[in-house]
C-alpha cells in the first residue's frame, strides 16, 4: 500500500457529474468512505521510529485542492490494482485515509488465514490499525485473517536498525521473494497523466 502526490484532483467551480461506477471499479464507493472520514479519529500519535515525511505531513492542506493525492492497494507479486481500494487524500498522508483502504482490500480475502502487508510506515501503522478498526462503524475484516507488517526494501533502510529485522520483506516467512514497492513503479506509469486528471470533475477522474 502507498500514496501518490502527484495525482493531486482541484477544486472545481461545478463538480456535480454523475458517478457511474462507485465501488465496483478501482475507486471506492463516496458516500461511505465520506461518511468514515466524518468520525473517524485525526490525531496522529508520535512516531516511535524516524520521523518520516510521510508522519509528519498529515496535516498539509491546500486551499485549491480537492484532493492532495490519491492512495492504492496492489498485489506486492502481480502489480494489480486491488479494486475498490483508491481512495483520495484531503490532507498528507493520513492514517484514516489508509485504515479504509486496507479494510477494503482485506475485507476481499474471506477464508484467507495470513496476509502480509507491506506499507513504508508500517511500523507506525500497525500499532494502533487494530484498535481503531474495532472502534468505528466503517472499518471491518475477518478477524480469522493474521496481518503480518512488512516495510519495502526501498523504505525500510530509512527507519531504524530494529525496523530492519522486524519488518524486511526479506525475512518474513513464507511470502517468498518480492521487494513490496511494485506501487512506485505504477506511479511512476500514471503520473504521465495526472496533470490530465487533475482538472476533471471527480466522476471522470
Amino acid at each position: 500500500m502507498d500514496g501518490n502526490f502527484s495525482a493531486e484532483h482541484m477544486k472545481l467551480k461545478n463538480d456535480n457529474d454523475f458517478d457511474l461506477t462507485g465501488g465496483s471499479g478501482y475507486f471506492t464507493a463516496l458516500p461511505r468512505y465520506r461518511a468514515h472520514l466524518q468520525i473517524a479519529d485525526d490525531k496522529q500519535p508520535k512516531s516511535t521510529c524516524h520521523e518520516h515525511k510521510a508522519v509528519n505531513q498529515v496535516h498539509a492542506t491546500q486551499k485549491h485542492l480537492a484532493a492532495t493525492g490519491i492512495r492504492a492497494i496492489a498485489c506486492a507479486r502481480h502489480g494489480c490494482f486491488v479494486p475498490d481500494t483508491v481512495v483520495d487524500f484531503q490532507k498528507g498522508k493520513r492514517q484514516v485515509n489508509m485504515d479504509y483502504a486496507l479494510c477494503q482490500a482485506l475485507g476481499k480475502l474471506e477464508g484467507m488465514l495470513r496476509a502480509a502487508v507491506i506499507y513504508d510506515i508500517a511500523c507506525q501503522f500497525g500499532i494502533h490499525f487494530g484498535a481503531w478498526v474495532l472502534k468505528s462503524d466503517y472499518l471491518k475484516f475477518s478477524d480469522s485473517i493474521q496481518i503480518v507488517w512488512g516495510i519495502g526494501l526501498f523504505h525500510i533502510h530509512g527507519h531504524q536498525d530494529v525496523c530492519l529485522s522486524r519488518y524486511s520483506p526479506d525475512l518474513i516467512s513464507g511470502i517468498g521473494k518480492v521487494d513490496g514497492e511494485v506501487l512506485e513503479t505504477l506511479w511512476s506509469q500514471l503520473n504521465e497523466i495526472c496533470g490530465s486528471t487533475r482538472l476533471m470533475t471527480a466522476a471522470h477522474c
